[in-house]
């Protein structure tokens, strides 16, 4: 049975998958470009969980030392279709709002999403992703789209960069939701087959920073 290597994919080298619009940019005001990140304490906590992905409990997360990225870590989700699986597990879907506190005069946007997981499909089977990162209030972007196509039994990283980052308004209090959306499709595979895709638990945000033009409020 053909294996195939695990597979590490990267926005610029044509993996299947859809960006959002590029309007972000044009209807956000002058901040300073790539300002370093704030001085002080970066803080972050879990708001809600919903969705049979990400059970209450089960979520942890964290900001890194230098304050360039946020990890989020979490029991593994997984969607299945074939053989045993019940007709619910073909779709997972986690829902995470998370608050991050931070100084009243700098304001963040998500850079870079990193994705890994373990995929099992077999021939004619299909795994996608869809990820999903907004600020609350604020209209949800087109989803990112990920897909494997069977045969594939291995390892897989999905890393993207957000070319169009929205950033969170100055000086509001606002929660960044994320959302992860797990399917897995038969196809034209053996249905007396499982066929299965997982995310390992582990997700990192890449912070990208600026400086807000007024000082207004605090978080």
């Amino acid at each position: 049975m053909l294996m195939k290597t695990a597979r590490t994919v990267f926005a610029g080298m044509g993996a299947a998958f859809a960006l959002p619009a590029l309007t972000a940019l044009a209807a956000a005001p002058a901040f300073a470009e790539g300002s370093d990140p704030p001085p002080g304490s970066v803080t972050v906590e879990v708001a809600s969980v919903s969705g049979p992905g990400c059970p209450t409990g089960s979520t942890g997360i964290a900001v890194s030392d230098d304050k360039s990225r946020m990890v989020v870590t979490r029991e593994n989700i997984r969607a299945e279709a074939g053989g045993t699986s019940s007709p619910q597990a073909a779709r997972v879907k986690c829902m995470l709002s998370i608050r991050v506190h931070i100084p009243a005069d700098y304001t963040y946007a998500i850079r870079t999403f990193d994705y890994r997981g373990y995929a099992h499909l077999e021939s004619g089977a299909t795994g996608t992703l869809r990820s999903e990162a907004y600020f609350q209030g604020m209209p949800n972007p087109s989803p990112r789209i990920f897909t494997l196509n069977g045969p594939y039994f291995d390892d897989w990283q999905w890393v993207l960069p957000d070319t169009g980052p929205a950033y969170k308004p100055c000086g509001e209090q606002r929660s960044l939701n994320l959302t992860a959306d797990l399917r897995v499709q038969l196809g034209t595979s053996d249905p007396s087959k499982k066929s299965y895709m997982e995310m390992d638990g582990r997700e990192v945000y890449e912070f990208i920073w600026k400086k807000c033009p007024i000082a207004s409020g605090g978080e």
